[in-house]
């Protein structure tokens, strides 16, 4: 010692420092003597695993690779460090005792046997101890353990979330796309805006993620004058075509966040938590399901996806749900849905069209496919490939669903993937369907 004096030496160690701030101080080589009274702490010893050192007015600084790890004050002319206060006692790790055969290690010690076993979870170690595999262990200061926090950490999801409890407090919005397969009018994306309390659905198709704003108060428009009420909250993610996009400054309003400021009150989710805005996120995986559904069987061009599209949305707003005691038309509109006039998607018909120069001896109706009902008219879109006009809207046609079977036809493979980064696509030429048209002769006799 510094008075030439000798002490024995009951073990030697590595002796783990807690300080106040977590950080874990490994001595190596620690000598256990019970007979001195304070613990001391060699700087050669610290500066051999490369620890360095500060001092000045009556403070001294421990670094790590010009990291500060903590600071100390003088007492008594010692410089302290203060401790964890949950760690105070000991965690020393015996490498061989000196001249005794006495533990150094709390067997007992729950915290201790949480780092033997891996980490586990508190309830296993007490299963244990209650199936007599381990001893009875002292739980007191096995509340947090910051190991376990950094290696298990998962995403916070909150559960049980508060309900609107009106039409048109909360709406949902999410913006779906780029598809790698253009749209019949060259649509890439597609927006969905949800009403929290009835969770009805609306479904507008986008060019560019620039309309967005223009979509949204359209949409604003529409909801509000049909049900003479005002959108309260507007909630999304934190995407850059809602929010902004990032630059060295950070993320700041763009044109979508200055429209809410003056119009409603926006809600954003947090970054990378698409679960807070899982209402759209569902309501677009669902929607995508239902079309894939609908092209796999069908012998449609893939670009008719958009029609397919809004006939889902139509559907799924007339049809029950698990989330909403009534039906989603019901709750929105406040009377029942008619599913009468409902069809097949796909199906072919003949579609009488109006036709100013028709002949008496011309045919009455065109061939077509079915692919979609009218939003604000009674009546029904098609597609009709040998006529001028493409696509057809008219009330008056007859559905051939006849054969409409289950698996009466091979199922082909369709695609439409949600593609990231923006590539030029070729050009795709709509495959035309020809229905021959087949004419019988008759040999007319005239009687005599």
């Amino acid at each position: 010692m510094g008075n030439k004096e000798k002490v024995p030496v009951e073990a030697v160690g590595t002796y783990r420092l807690i300080l106040d701030i977590r950080y874990h101080l490994d001595l190596m080589d620690t000598f256990y003597i019970p007979s001195i009274t304070r613990n001391l702490i060699s700087l050669s010893k610290l500066h051999v695993v490369r620890y360095s050192f500060k001092f000045g007015n009556g403070c001294f600084s421990l670094f790590k690779c010009t990291f500060m790890i903590r600071s100390g004050t003088l007492y008594d002319d010692l410089y302290k460090l203060n401790l964890d206060n949950l760690y105070v006692e000991t965690l020393m790790t015996l490498h061989h005792n000196v001249g005794t055969k006495h533990s150094l290690v709390d067997e007992q010690s729950a915290y201790l046997w949480h780092k033997r076993l891996g980490h586990i979870f508190k309830e296993r170690m007490q299963r244990l101890v209650k199936n007599e595999i381990l001893l009875d262990l002292d739980f007191t200061y096995l509340n947090v353990c910051v190991d376990c926090i950094k290696g298990k950490q998962t995403k916070y999801t909150k559960k049980g979330t508060t309900r609107s409890i009106q039409l048109l407090e909360i709406i949902h919005t999410d913006i779906c796309g780029l598809f790698d397969v253009n749209s019949f009018n060259k649509e890439r994306y597609f927006i969905t805006f949800i009403d929290d309390f009835s969770r009805y659905g609306h479904v507008y198709l986008l060019h560019e993620k620039s309309q967005l704003v223009n979509v949204l108060e359209v949409y604003i428009n529409e909801v509000e004058r049909q049900l003479d009420k005002k959108v309260k909250i507007v909630r999304s993610d934190r995407g850059g075509e809602y929010y902004a996009r990032y630059d060295e400054s950070g993320q700041h309003p763009g044109p979508f966040a200055k429209f809410l400021e003056k119009h409603v009150c926006a809600q954003y989710t947090m970054p990378s938590t698409p679960q807070q805005n899982g209402v759209s996120e569902r309501r677009n995986r669902t929607l995508l399901d239902m079309v894939m559904s609908m092209l796999s069987n069908s012998c449609l061009h893939v670009s008719l996806w958009m029609y397919a599209l809004k006939t889902t949305m139509y559907l799924l707003n007339r049809v029950p749900s698990k989330v909403v005691q009534k039906n989603h038309f019901e709750l929105w509109t406040s009377r029942k849905p008619n599913l009468r006039h409902l069809h097949v998607w796909d199906c072919q018909a003949e579609v009488r069209i109006y036709n100013p120069q028709e002949k008496k001896l011309d045919e009455r109706t065109i061939s077509g496919y079915f692919i979609g009902y009218l939003e604000k008219s009674k009546g029904y879109m098609f597609y009709c490939p040998t006529h001028t006009k493409l696509i057809v809207e008219t009330g008056n046609a007859r559905f051939i669903e006849n054969g409409e079977t289950s698996g009466s036809e091979a199922s082909r493979n369709v695609e439409i993937k949600e593609v990231r980064v923006q590539v030029p696509l070729a050009s795709t030429s709509l495959s035309r369907v020809v229905v021959p048209r087949v004419v019988e002769t008759h040999n007319n006799q005239e009687e005599q």
